[in-house]
């Protein structure tokens, strides 16, 4: 007889997929679906919502089906009825939002299993990669990871594709369209606001974003992302969305030989440049740089001639 936590997964990956009506996009989802199910019986995933071929992927995949996620107007699903469904339906004692084109191999579960049992919030950098076929993970996928860094080109980290955080952890979440911007950016700066370490496992993950065209977002302008959906989603950041983070706002790194502080310059950098974005208290230190940059600019623009002296611009 089983035991109870012979039952339960340690990791439960959640994703809302599009329709998988164009065949470039069914496939890429179908490959990140089958290299999830290689991570069983330690990971189980939830599919959420009722875009076409949804509910036939996950059957395909031994996936549990989550439908009725409530959508906007556009019919696009919302993240914070995603995130309270896995919340409620998910094993694991460790949860994961994965965008639906995300290859996920075993490093992925590794390190997973070396994060801490306390809160926190797991983000990292994509190999971005041209897949048009399905992927061959019959060695477990040590040759797709060889692969995707050799051919691949690492992202350079603005957001994250998916977004780990131990089981109990409320952030709050407002009703973001999912696959829009914005989102991804608030999440990070969430995690900060909140005071929870927010660790960088890049080093340690090989996470392949198979590359694909935006043509499912709804009333976009040209051929990105944006549109309503993403005026929206900026609106609802309320304030996070004045800087935009990335991995290298991470307090933490996961690397090989373990978990350490994130103190590069690069992530220096971004730690002053979050604190002057967002604090209130900042707000005369911005001022003082603004004057700065723009007395640079005019100095610039027009040179001093030698011997005579300059009119002030008025701003100094």
């Amino acid at each position: 007889m089983c035991t109870l936590p012979e039952l339960m997964s340690y990791l439960t990956l959640f994703t809302i997929p599009k329709a998988f009506n164009d065949p470039h996009v069914g496939l890429i989802q179908r490959n990140a679906l089958a290299s999830w199910r290689q991570l069983a019986p330690a990971v189980e995933v939830l599919v959420m919502g009722d875009d076409p071929g949804a509910a036939d992927a996950a059957r395909e995949y031994g996936a549990t089906h989550v439908p009725d996620l409530p959508t906007n107007e556009f019919g696009t699903p919302l993240l914070d009825a995603a995130f309270r469904e896995a919340a409620a339906r998910g094993s694991g004692e460790v949860l994961c939002y994965v965008n639906a084109d995300i290859v996920l191999l075993e490093d992925f579960l590794a390190a997973m299993r070396r994060l801490p049992r306390d809160p926190y919030l797991a983000i990292g950098r994509r190999w971005d990669s041209d897949i048009s076929a399905p992927v061959d993970l019959s060695d477990g996928g040590a040759s797709l990871r060889t692969w995707a860094r050799q051919n691949g080109t690492l992202d350079q980290g603005r957001g994250s594709d998916y977004f780990a955080f131990r089981s109990g952890t409320d952030f709050g979440l407002p009703a973001f369209a999912v696959g829009r911007p914005g989102w991804d950016n608030w999440m990070i700066g969430r995690a900060l606001e909140l005071g929870l370490p927010l660790i960088d496992v890049t080093a340690s993950v090989t996470a392949i974003h198979q590359n694909h065209g935006y043509g499912h977002v709804a009333s976009a302008p040209g051929s990105d992302w944006e549109g309503p959906e993403a005026d929206r989603n900026r609106q609802l950041a309320t304030g996070i969305d004045l800087y935009i983070h990335s991995p290298y706002n991470a307090t933490h790194m996961l690397a090989p030989d373990g978990l350490r502080r994130a103190r590069s310059l690069r992530h220096l950098r971004a730690k002053a440049e979050a604190f002057l974005a967002l604090r209130p208290v900042a707000r005369p230190l911005r001022r003082l740089i603004r004057l700065v940059r723009r007395s640079n600019s005019a100095s610039t623009a027009s040179p001093p001639s030698v011997g005579r002296s300059q009119p002030s611009n008025g701003n100094e």
